[in-house]
């Protein structure tokens, strides 16, 4: 009897780790209303914005490999080159919305 017990709390505290583990990995997603005019404005902007900002990263990302070649292989050196151009590459919706920030560089 004291074993089947003791499986018996094993098997709940077993299901009670478990089910709290299930929930802290849920990503709860407020609910929000259907905003079509941000979604376009953000496509509107990418599309002027993406051909200005890749060539600049893709010069800082060359600059920064260069600084760590000729420093010898320090890679502090090149991470604080690129941090210049490592900001946000893409402008999203939560940036439109404010919910998110909007760099230029790691610096900002």
């Amino acid at each position: 009897m004291k074993r089947l017990q003791r499986l018996a709390m094993a098997s709940v505290l077993v299901l009670l780790m478990t089910g709290g583990a299930y929930a802290q990995g849920q990503d709860f997603e407020p609910v929000r209303e259907p905003q079509p005019r941000v979604g376009l404005s953000a496509m509107v902007i990418n599309a002027f914005f993406v051909p200005l900002r890749f060539p600049v990263t893709v010069a800082g990302a060359a600059l920064a490999g260069a600084t760590g070649w000729l420093t010898a292989g320090n890679r502090h050196a090149a991470d604080d080159i690129f941090g210049l151009v490592d900001g946000t590459q893409v402008i999203t919706t939560d940036i439109i919305e404010k919910r998110q920030r909007f760099t230029w560089s790691a610096y900002d």
